[in-house]
């Protein structure tokens, strides 16, 4: 064992089905009442840019919630979430700024944040490919639905 995993504690690693390795922070002991990050990262839709997935957990995991939400998005991506968000871009005329016109193709999801280590309740980012621009969409989710869109 290394000395910082003695110190400090040591990564865990687990392998999903569907959302493949994710990683913790490091954790030292079993308490399962204190709270870990875990991140992984998957790509959604038809881009090369992955997409940052971070969950909340104890030592063993992450939380089930937090799994279930994030495996069924990259799962039902395509045919349920995007065209939600793609109407509801489209209801709130964000894709009628000039920096949004192309948002499908000049962007990709960046992260899918919890907002609530014990909820189901999400920020997912929409994130330019283009480094130099630097609007962004958010779209907060809660038990599976929108519930807020915005620019920034």
């Amino acid at each position: 064992m290394k000395i910082l995993d003695i110190i400090f504690g040591k990564k865990n690693t687990i392998n999903h089905p569907i959302l493949g390795k994710l990683v913790s922070d490091r954790i030292r002991g079993n308490n399962q009442t204190k709270s870990y990050t875990w991140v992984g990262s998957k790509t959604l839709g038809n881009t090369t840019k992955e997409t940052t997935l971070i969950m909340e957990g104890n030592p063993t995991g992450p939380n089930p919630l937090h799994i279930n939400f994030i495996s069924d998005l990259v799962q039902n991506w395509e045919q349920e979430y995007l065209p939600k968000i793609e109407r509801i871009i489209s209801e709130k005329r964000i894709d009628k700024k000039e920096v949004f016109l192309k948002w499908k193709n000049d962007f990709y999801v960046g992260g899918i944040v919890p907002l609530d280590n014990r909820k189901s309740e999400f920020e997912l980012t929409i994130e330019p490919l283009d480094d130099n621009v630097s609007k962004s969409i958010g779209i907060e989710f809660k038990n599976h639905n929108i519930i807020k869109v915005y620019t920034y």
